[in-house]
């Protein structure tokens, strides 16, 4: 019993020395393998110059970065990979970066319009409010992405994997999404004026009209049996 309690006030004052010096550390943001339910980390700010120094140097994989509202219009970055990255407010018009690895990634409000993002990885990431007008992102993997209010008139979407995408008010008009897949995904009040559905796959998926697609082809209600 003695030695029960010494391990317990041990315990006690451990945790309380945990506690005290935890009210000392600096405030950690979020990061959104937390929104996840995965560990949290705290953010790196970066700038421009360390980045493409970095990347000069043979480094392709950044983790954990902060690089808000940086400029990075028309760089060409192929094959980088940003993994749960804070990059909200990034413009990245007329970038090159096919093949890039983004999941998990913030990219809210960013600029993308006109970038090369062929069979790049957006798994997870949020690109709500995005504007990524005429981006080619053929053949990307978009599992789960969420582009809710995001600007993609234009874009090029065909053969993309857009299985469980929220797309909630997206603006598709013209868009390209032949061949994609967009199983389960959610367009409810997305404009698909003149957008491309040619041979895409839609069952499950959530429509503008709040109808979705069955097994059997047939368009049903939301909420129907």
């Amino acid at each position: 019993m003695t030695s029960h309690r010494k391990g317990s006030e041990r315990l006690v004052r451990r945790v309380s020395h945990l506690k005290c010096a935890g009210d000392r550390l600096p405030a950690i943001a979020p990061s959104q393998s937390a929104l996840h339910g995965l560990p949290m980390y705290p953010y790196t700010r970066y700038s421009l110059d360390l980045l493409t120094q970095n990347y000069t140097r043979g480094q392709l994989q950044f983790h954990h970065l902060d690089l808000r509202n940086v400029s990075l219009e028309g760089i060409k970055l192929p094959f980088v990979e940003f993994i749960d990255c804070n990059l909200s407010g990034l413009n990245l018009s007329g970038a090159f970066m096919p093949g890039g690895v983004f999941t998990h990634s913030l990219f809210r409000k960013s600029k993308l319009n006109w970038a090369n993002l062929i069979g790049s990885d957006f798994f997870r990431a949020d690109l709500s409010a995005v504007q990524m007008s005429r981006a080619l992102l053929s053949g990307a993997k978009l599992t789960g992405a969420n582009f809710q209010g995001a600007t993609l008139k234009e874009t090029v979407l065909s053969g993309s994997d857009l299985r469980g995408a929220n797309l909630k008010r997206a603006n598709l008009r013209g868009a390209n999404l032949s061949y994609a897949n967009l199983q389960g995904a959610d367009l409810r009040d997305a404009d698909l004026t003149d957008t491309d559905l040619d041979g895409a796959n839609l069952i499950g998926a959530m429509m503008p009209d709040n109808t979705y697609i069955d097994y059997r082809f047939d368009l049903l209600p939301a909420g129907a049996d």
